[in-house]
């Protein structure tokens, strides 16, 4: 009876030591990683407006000419921020490819 138990909890243990050197191995992320990093990098900079052209002008009229670049610079900051997004959601599902929302 010993003996038996021995050879089954043998058996079991080999069984169950090559499912887990069958597993698949973990995904390479790295690009996703990288389009993480260079959407927050491009978000913190897409958000600023350039108004050194409004420099000199004054009144009412450097208003009007900082008007349009302010507003450029909002869409770029939103643009930017939803690429961030876009690519965080991309290296989740590259992680883990079972998440809710993940296409396969």
């Amino acid at each position: 009876m010993r003996r038996m138990f021995l050879v089954l909890v043998t058996g079991m243990t080999l069984g169950l030591s090559t499912l887990a050197l069958a597993a698949d191995p973990p995904p390479d992320c790295t690009e996703k990683q990288k389009a993480v990093d260079d959407a927050k990098s491009a978000a913190k900079t897409a958000g600023k407006p350039d108004l050194s052209s409004c420099k000199e002008m004054k009144g009412k009229e450097k208003s009007e000419c900082e008007k349009p670049l302010k507003d450029k610079a909002k869409e770029d900051g939103k643009a930017a921020k939803d690429k961030v997004k876009e690519a965080q959601t991309a290296l989740a599902c590259c992680k883990n490819p079972k998440k809710k929302g993940c296409t396969p």
